[in-house]
């Protein structure tokens, strides 16, 4: 009789030795031993021999492979003794609870869902290395390359283990240096500017960009090409990206080396037109490109998404707008055909919502401005686009367009990435008007996932204190009506006469409920009631009879109504666009106040380097108010200084009582600023910002019917204007503002001027 051994590798790079005592006769009897928790029928199912068959040495091969295949084996030994075929096996062993240790960055549940492994799996070392080094991967998407993970097993009886990770963090692996190869139009300082990494320094503590992270540097990459195409160098491309690991400082150096190419300017700019029915006069107004400028292509979809908009106005659903670019290296120019064409009829099939685990589907859908079986519409997704990222309540947004069976249908996916939306702020700072403050402010904007705007704050400085708790629901009744009601209560002591102005305190507590909706896609209205208890008190003894004679306590009755009209690119840092508002109080419809108030605003801000964050702001505000018959109070009146005419005092502009030096407010107000956003030259993730500004105004009519005896009034309607400088912080520990301003044009002995201020505020 023959013995051979078979010598086989495993996938787990172990070596099984296969013991068979060849013949050539027929296979009458298969047993198999070792098993405990595998059923013999299972392991039957996996060999291809039955008896009566011949145990050839391929065969037996065959069996070994897919037994180990399986994964429920440590060793497999297969002998044939004689007519009978015996097949030894050892088990793997069972995973009877799996542990981390040492990740404070992770959290078990993280881990444990992208490692796959489950406790009450069959235990392989090669499972237990992928999974060791799946999780070495999430941290080094952290930009923690030192990580350390081991995995260590214990012993379990009933041939079951217990695996435990133990994992050693390390610290964030930095960015050391960026070096840009190939760049002799734009300096390094400015190409790391335009790029998301950045290289490690003291001030980028609440920052990761300065982590290593791989997919960063492949849009890093995106973000050269389009910086480059912007300013003509239409051959640019980016040759290659490479990072160099430090292993003693476990630091990173980044390399990219670049081909600039020749810059290239305009050529022949043309519009062809082939739809027949659509007449644009104004067609080549709409194209932000003039011939022998710099070939821009950043430009150039800012004239399709106009051309798109204009002709998607006029009710052409299905349109292509298609800029052919031909260059000429010679010339070095680039011309342009913007080509208006029938596009593909397409529809929406399916509108499909994914990654919103605590928002409804419906508070996404209503602002989705396509419907199922509406005509595609890429000015509306855009517009949906925008809309969705509005509600701040997602780290992230996009919106794709998927392929369907059916030639003219497509789907629409709106993928979105749900983040924190409630917040509890403690701060604490200093107003130059109200002295240290300290403020607890608790808000969740997306209560329930259902959009609810619930907030509650409350706020204590020297001279006032102030609470206020509500509720919004923007799609009150389940309609596009932004219902809310407000309650408040809240006392200001007003600064005494030596700080030049009035000197009284004046406590208001009452509701508000408001209702808005919108009027058009970008203009809105509100309507608002107000309902609520003032009490005036405190009045020094030597003040003005005009402030005397408001002491006491007062219902006031308000209806507001508000008109805004907001093409702004952002209502919280704006760098383009414009605004327009009316806004109206009638007081009177009950309670012991009377006045009808009206104000107009408008604002325009335009951009003159994009890069550099060099913006224009022109903003302009006036305002009327009548007593109906009555003379108003000082606290109902309008007032300018303080924030909002810089180089003066808190009510430091208008009528005043000469002989007390109060301040009256005024029933007529205008106001004008000029203001020039400046870059300071810092890095951008600082958040600091420098601006140029001149305030030019005037506020007077004090609407006093009487003059009691011994008073003075300095009604003057004379033009005031200030102008300076400031800057402002947006910190991670609240916004902080200073600003330097000088009155140059001013009433002397009237008006107070105040022309250092600021403004300071943390979080803790």
């Amino acid at each position: 009789m023959l013995r051979r051994c078979l010598l086989l590798s495993t996938t787990l790079g172990v070596s099984i030795l296969a013991t068979n005592l060849w013949a050539q006769e027929h296979i009458r009897v298969i047993d198999v031993e070792g098993n405990k928790r595998v059923e013999t029928p299972t392991i039957m199912s996996y060999i291809d021999i039955k008896p009566g068959h011949i145990a050839s040495e391929n065969k037996i091969e065959e069996i070994l492979k897919n037994l180990f295949a399986t994964g429920l084996f440590a060793d497999v030994v297969i002998e044939q003794q004689g007519d009978r075929l015996v097949i030894k096996v050892v088990e793997n062993k069972i995973i009877n609870r799996i542990a981390f240790e040492g990740n404070d960055r992770l959290k078990d549940e993280i881990i444990q869902t992208e490692i796959g492994l489950r406790p009450r799996e069959v235990y392989t070392a090669a499972k237990v290395q992928e999974a060791a080094q799946k999780i070495r991967d999430m941290y080094r998407l952290s930009g923690r390359y030192g990580a350390k993970v081991v995995p260590k097993i214990v012993e379990r009886e009933q041939s079951r283990v217990d695996l435990i990770f133990e994992i050693t963090e390390g610290k964030p692996t930095r960015i050391n240096k960026i070096i840009f190869v190939g760049n002799n139009h734009f300096s390094t300082s400015r190409l790391e500017s335009t790029i998301l990494t950045k290289e490690s320094h003291w001030y980028r503590f609440f920052s990761s960009d300065d982590t290593y992270d791989p997919d960063r540097l492949s849009y890093d990459k995106e973000l050269l090409r389009r910086y480059y195409h912007q300013h003509g160098y239409a051959d640019f491309k980016v040759d290659s990206v490479v990072a160099e690991l430090d292993p003693d400082d476990q630091e990173f150096y980044i390399t990219y080396t670049l081909t600039e190419g020749k810059r290239y300017a305009l050529g022949d700019i043309k519009i062809v037109n082939k739809l027949p029915n659509l007449k644009l006069d104004n067609m080549n107004e709409l194209v932000a490109l003039q011939t022998g400028e710099w070939f821009d292509s950043k430009a150039i979809e800012r004239s399709v998404d106009r051309l798109n908009m204009a002709i998607g106005e006029k009710g052409f659903a299905f349109v292509e707008i298609e800029p052919k670019l031909k260059r000429n290296p010679e010339a070095l120019t680039v011309d342009i055909e913007f080509i208006i064409k029938e596009g593909r009829h397409v529809y929406i099939n399916r509108i499909d919502i994914t990654g919103n685990d605590r928002t409804d589907d419906d508070v996404i859908r209503r602002e989705i401005r396509l419907a199922e079986g509406d005509p595609y519409n890429s000015v509306k997704l855009e517009r949906s686009k925008q809309l969705i990222e509005n509600l701040d309540f997602f780290k992230k947004v996009e919106v794709k367009r998927e392929e369907t069976a059916a030639p003219d249908k497509i789907d629409l996916k709106v993928e979105v990435e749900d983040k924190p939306t409630g917040s509890m702020q403690f701060s604490a700072g200093y107003s130059t008007t109200d002295g240290p403050l300290g403020s607890v402010t608790m808000n969740e904007r997306n209560l329930m996932g259902k959009g609810y705007d619930l907030y509650a704050s409350a706020m204590v400085s020297k001279r006032a204190m102030d609470f206020h708790t509500g509720v919004t629901d923007p799609y009150f009744l389940g309609k596009p009506l932004a219902g809310g009601l407000d309650v408040f209560h809240s006392s200001r002591k007003y600064p005494t006469r030596g700080q030049d102005s009035t000197g009284f305190r004046q406590m208001k507590t009452g509701s508000t409920a408001s209702l808005g909706y919108d009027l058009a896609e970008f203009l809105g209205q509100s309507f608002s009631y107000t309902i609520r208890r003032d009490f005036i008190d405190d009045i020094r003894k030597n003040a003005s009879p005009y402030l005397k004679a408001q002491r006491g306590k007062w219902i006031v009755s308000d209806v507001g109504h508000n008109l805004f009209y907001d093409k702004r690119n952002s209502s919280i840092d704006p760098t383009e666009g414009y605004y327009a508002g009316l806004a109206d109080n009638l007081a009177g419809l009950g309670g012991d106040v009377r006045y009808f108030k009206n104000s107009i605003k408008a604002g325009t801000y335009y951009p003159i380097d994009e890069e550099q964050k060099w913006v224009i702001a022109l903003k302009g505000s006036a305002g009327a108010m009548s007593g109906l018959g009555k003379t108003t109070r000082v606290v109902d009146r309008f007032e300018l200084g303080g924030d909002s005419f810089r180089g003066f005092t808190d009510s430091g502009i208008g009528p005043r009582d000469k002989i007390t030096k109060d301040a009256l407010g005024g029933l007529f107000y205008y106001k004008g600023t000029l203001e020039l956003a400046v870059p300071l030259g810092l890095p951008p993730e600082l958040g600091i910002r420098g601006n140029v500004f001149s305030d030019i105004g005037s506020v007077w009519h004090s609407g006093n019917k009487t003059r009691p005896p011994n008073t003075i009034v300095s009604n003057n309607q004379k033009f005031r204007a200030s102008a300076g400088i400031g800057a402002t912080w947006r910190s991670p520990f609240g916004p902080i503002g200073v600003s330097y301003a000088i009155p140059y044009v001013r009433v002397k002995h009237v008006d107070r001027v105040e022309q250092f201020r600021v403004n300071f505020g943390t979080s803790f």
